[in-house]
């Protein structure tokens, strides 16, 4: 995230019909209803969110609906969240992915219900902090951190974890990461999410 100072006076037009398009993602498939929300300000949308994702007892995501001259056409400007039924791509977008995980499963904790998403899976974050031996983590929950050993992944695994963290942490707060150490992140993470498959959904929250 950035600010950027501006000339207030850099627009040549401006519009009050905003045209809102809601997802809401519900059953362990997560089929999507769409809804077009118009004549509303934003504070209408929101409250109109929260009924209609059942106070976060569904996903949910929400974009503004962008019609543009030429072959682009009508579009979609992500305001929270993202498609859900698409695979990430980038950090910014496993950062969406994780906006509308996290209030789902925030919600669930509230309640006292099992922190799952829709389709059962546990959501295991994977990144690296002082302090602790393995660089795996479960929001909402008592397992915040994770011990590694309680998820029955194999002890290779487990013992690079555990030194992929220790690489981390054996620097100075202001000093470089380690080389290669991104990289072999994403190789452990697909390891992780290998041993993980139908237990949870790994995030690579150390790429943010």
């Amino acid at each position: 995230m950035r600010g950027e100072t501006v000339d207030e006076r850099d627009t040549t037009w401006e519009t009050s019909d905003a045209r809102y398009r809601l997802f809401v993602y519900s059953g362990a498939d997560a089929a999507v209803r769409a809804i077009d929300i118009v004549d509303a300000s934003l504070d209408d949308v929101m409250d109109s969110t929260r009924a209609l994702a059942e106070n976060d007892r569904n996903l949910w995501s929400l974009a503004l609906v962008v019609d543009e001259a030429g072959p682009r056409g009508r579009g979609l400007v992500w305001l929270s969240g993202t498609d859900y039924h698409r695979a990430p791509a980038s950090a910014f977008e496993w950062r969406r992915r994780a906006e509308m995980q996290n209030r789902y499963l925030s919600a669930r904790s509230r309640r006292g219900e099992p922190v799952v998403l829709p389709n059962g899976l546990r959501v295991v974050r994977m990144f690296p902090e002082w302090g602790v031996r393995w660089p795996l983590w479960e929001s909402f929950t008592d397992n915040y951190p994770m011990d590694a050993g309680d998820l029955g992944l194999s002890e290779p695994l487990v013992a690079e974890l555990a030194a992929w963290n220790s690489r981390w942490q054996d620097r100075d707060l202001e000093d470089p990461l380690p080389a290669g150490w991104h990289e072999e992140g994403w190789a452990l993470y697909r390891r992780l999410q290998a041993e993980l498959d139908g237990v949870a959904e790994v995030r690579p929250d150390f790429d943010h």
